[in-house]
């Protein structure tokens, strides 16, 4: 004959796991948001002799329009020096690809250094959301115009700086391109506390039409009495899913693979649980 204990002893072991796991889940989320976005770079911080330091900073992402705004500001050059990383010395341009607008930023001579912002064009699929990932390469070199009217490569470095974006993992590859190009190639994902984040959330939404489902059939099995009232609860959770899928961080657009794969099919168990509900009241509630 089964003691009364075991019962009890396996849902007291039952608790302690799931409490386990919660605060685990807790403590990761707070790790990764206290780590904040990232913003890596690969290029060089240190200037050659004769070289134009371009330096870019993140300034939003746009996940919907797939565009990465960057400022650019030209930092100190080395021996004929065109800036000191204050004041432009020598008019030079830096001619920018993969952008939406100007392709040509210019400087001229005796003018104070000044952010210039720049829109890329990333390719990347915001359905893919919450591991939508965007990348985009473009040509960034600085030009001289010399005695004959030519454009003159310069010698450039490109470094990737600033605070980063909120819940944006931005990088930065630096890549010598021919003809004094350089290449730099841009990646924004999303940054481990969003990802986190979204992970719980939908997890969530599944639990409900789980406890709900639950609830329904222990009442069409008659475990439990009918209770007319957990019409309301059920109705209420069919309800607020709508608003805790537009809590996503990121804001997902409809049509995203998780409207597909587990929205639907959450408020579909909610509809059922219902049905199963009012079978249960139909068959087995008071006259």
């Amino acid at each position: 004959m089964t003691s009364p204990a075991r019962p009890r002893r396996r849902t007291v072991v039952g608790l302690g796991g799931l409490i386990v796991a919660i605060v685990a889940l807790y403590v990761t989320v707070v790790v990764l948001y206290a780590s904040g976005s990232e913003v890596v770079s690969s290029g060089e911080e240190n200037v050659a002799d004769g070289a134009v330091s371009l330096v870019l900073s993140p300034e939003k992402m746009d996940a919907a329009t797939n565009r990465l705004t960057l400022s650019l500001l030209p930092g100190q050059t080395g021996v004929n020096d065109y800036t000191d990383g204050i004041v432009v010395e020598k008019p030079f341009s830096v001619l920018v690809s993969a952008i939406a607008g100007s392709r040509a930023v210019h400087y001229e001579a005796d003018t104070l250094v000044a952010p210039t912002e720049l829109s890329f064009v990333m390719d990347g699929a915001v359905e893919q959301w919450p591991f939508d990932r965007y990348l985009v390469r473009s040509f960034l070199v600085p030009v001289v115009d010399d005695a004959q009217g030519e454009s003159v490569p310069l010698p450039s470095t490109v470094h990737l700086s600033g605070r980063g974006i909120s819940g944006w993992d931005i990088a930065m590859t630096e890549r010598d391109g021919p003809d004094g190009f350089v290449t730099v190639e841009f990646t924004a994902s999303r940054s481990g506390a969003t990802v986190a984040f979204g992970i719980v959330l939908l997890t969530l939404m599944v639990i409900i039409p789980t406890l709900v489902l639950v609830v329904a059939i222990a009442v069409l099995r008659g475990r439990r009495k009918v209770e007319v009232t957990a019409l309301g609860w059920m109705g209420a959770m069919l309800f607020a899913t709508i608003p805790l899928r537009n809590f996503l961080p990121g804001s997902p657009p409809i049509g995203s693979w998780i409207d597909y794969l587990i929205v639907l099919w959450v408020l579909a168990a909610l509809v059922a649980g219902l049905v199963v509900f009012v079978i249960a009241w139909w068959r087995r509630g008071p006259a």
